[in-house]
């Protein structure tokens, strides 16, 4: 087999995801060839693929899912899309990159991870902290004993996102069925991290809020109703017994950062971004101490924890609406498809695939369930 081709649908010539991150990500890896890219004009389509280096261009996603030199197809759009998009591409038997969220709903996920066992293609989301060099050798050393038995585990999310004003473009996030509230995205995202870390969660307690229940459209200042969660907390334990606690706060005005922190008989671990927003697209530093020492210190993660190539003339950086990408965004990304490229390969599920993408839907259910409920839940 030789490179794998690639269809990239969302892959905007001026700005997004797909073509600030995914395509720079792809260009570093050799295993892959941009072949297609489709957005939802032909002209902007034909202006990305010249731009890009891709053969193809289409706004049509069902013609570019159906060309037969498109071996993957990555789904880098809004979420409300991603299960039309998915199911297009594992029903002309295509392999999968969707980005996260899986859905927007629990059964839609369940229909997409049914659909890509039964066609037997490589089916990956796109929860990118699992391809962070910090948190990977975070896990490495609990599993190699560095802590001793983990005791319990605490994160916290500090967010300005989900607050009181919205600009026009992200406004599909203010309503709950659009599946990507706060606790959809990041909270997914987060709480993937956690878990990837020190395993899953048992057992569960929340309070789910939406505390901004009316914001301000920035560009015009009209008012609107928001119906999406902006504040989860949960409490809980793992399969292993260590004690869990997650605070995940969005319109937070200052102070904002993300930590999890980790503790053992032996010793504690922390990875930390005091400025970042998310673990799957913040520089990490990671902290360690060991008996007898007991302050935290910067641990130095080995070289082969970051083999993610960046193009000669690239500073690492990349444009997106009003940000910049961090280094970080397009390592871990390009982790996430070396991992992809073995799979198809080797002919195995990658990790993290669409039946994990559907467990993490089914555990945010079950954390807004613990809220309007009041009870406990144990995790099946």
């Amino acid at each position: 087999m030789g490179a794998i081709r690639v269809g990239i649908i969302g892959a905007n010539p001026d700005r997004g995801w797909g073509s600030s991150v995914h395509i720079p990500a792809l260009a570093s890896l050799p295993g892959f060839e941009l072949a297609a890219v489709c957005t939802t004009r032909m002209e902007s389509a034909r202006r990305s693929a010249e731009q890009f280096g891709a053969r193809l261009a289409f706004e049509d996603p069902a013609q570019l899912a159906a060309h037969p030199d498109v071996d993957l197809v990555v789904i880098a759009v809004k979420a409300p899309d991603h299960h039309r998009l998915a199911m297009i591409a594992l029903q002309a038997g295509k392999h999968v990159y969707c980005e996260w969220p899986l859905a927007a709903t629990v059964a839609q996920a369940k229909e997409m991870a049914v659909l890509a066992a039964h066609r037997g293609v490589r089916a990956m989301v796109g929860l990118q902290s699992r391809g962070a060099p910090a948190l990977v050798y975070l896990r490495d050393l609990i599993e190699q004993g560095y802590l001793g038995r983990i005791i319990s585990v605490r994160m916290n999310c500090a967010l300005p996102g989900g607050g009181a004003r919205r600009s026009q473009e992200g406004l599909y996030v203010i309503h709950q069925a659009s599946g990507a509230s706060t606790l959809a995205i990041q909270g997914g995202h987060a709480i993937d991290a956690l878990q990837f870390c020190v395993g899953p969660l048992a057992r569960l307690s929340a309070v789910v809020a939406n505390q901004f229940p009316e914001i301000e459209v920035i560009e015009t200042g009209e008012r609107l109703a928001k119906d999406a969660p902006d504040q989860i907390l949960v409490s809980g334990r793992t399969e292993t017994g260590a004690v869990v606690s997650i605070a995940i706060n969005g319109g937070v005005v200052a102070g904002h950062g993300i930590a999890i922190d980790v503790f053992g008989e032996r010793g504690a671990l922390s990875v930390r971004a005091d400025r970042g927003l998310n673990f799957q697209m913040s520089e990490l530093q990671l902290l360690g101490a060991q008996l007898p020492e007991r302050v935290l210190a910067p641990l130095t993660i080995p070289d082969h924890y970051d083999p993610a190539v960046i193009l000669p003339g690239q500073t690492g950086r990349a444009p997106y609406p009003g940000v910049d990408i961090p280094r970080a965004t397009l390592v871990n990304v390009s982790n996430l498809y070396r991992e992809l490229e073995q799979a198809i390969r080797q002919d195995r599920n990658p990790s993290p695939n669409f039946h994990d993408g559907l467990q993490l839907h089914r555990l945010l259910d079950m954390i807004e369930a613990a809220s309007e409920t009041g009870a406990a839940r144990q995790i099946q």
